[in-house]
């Protein structure tokens, strides 16, 4: 019976790639999950995920898992980097979360209520926040660099 079952056909191939090369990782280490688990200090489930492809490890596990391994990092890393950016395009992955499906389906059920248009001249709630924010941060920033300039002038 072998170890790993087979990665789903729905994966990313970055994705797939990534996981088949940290399973060719626990193997050649001789490693079990149990193993892992203890020595990167992600649980069993975790891992379980992260090799069967449904779920993207964190960075973190992945440079635990070369620090426990012996592996290189940088390389292990960059791999990761690769499938981090494949997994965040790809929507349709085997365990990605359903809540925004959910959350469309509820929204289409939603008998239709008309919705205020955008008011002219500047952004609506939450962007006008920001925009203030912004706004003040940068005006913070402004007064810092002054009051560094005037102290080194002073001199």
């Amino acid at each position: 019976m072998p170890r790993w079952k087979a990665l789903s056909d729905e994966l990313d191939p970055q994705v797939r790639e990534f996981a088949g090369q940290l399973r060719r990782l626990v193997d050649r280490r001789g490693l079990s999950i149990a193993a892992v688990a203890d020595r990167t200090g992600y649980s069993r489930t975790s891992w379980e995920r992260y090799l069967s492809g449904r779920l993207l490890a964190p960075r973190g596990a992945i440079v635990a898992l070369a620090e426990a391994t012996g592996t290189d990092q940088a390389h292990l890393t960059t791999m990761w980097e690769l499938a981090e950016r494949a997994w965040s395009r790809s929507e349709t992955g085997p365990d990605v979360t359903v809540q925004p499906a959910r959350i469309s389906r509820a929204r289409a059920a939603l008998p239709l209520v008309p919705q205020q248009p955008p008011r002219p001249g500047g952004p609506v709630g939450g962007g006008r926040r920001l925009a203030v924010l912004l706004a003040g941060a940068v005006g913070t920033l402004l007064v810092l660099v002054g009051a560094a300039l005037l102290a080194g002038a002073g001199r």
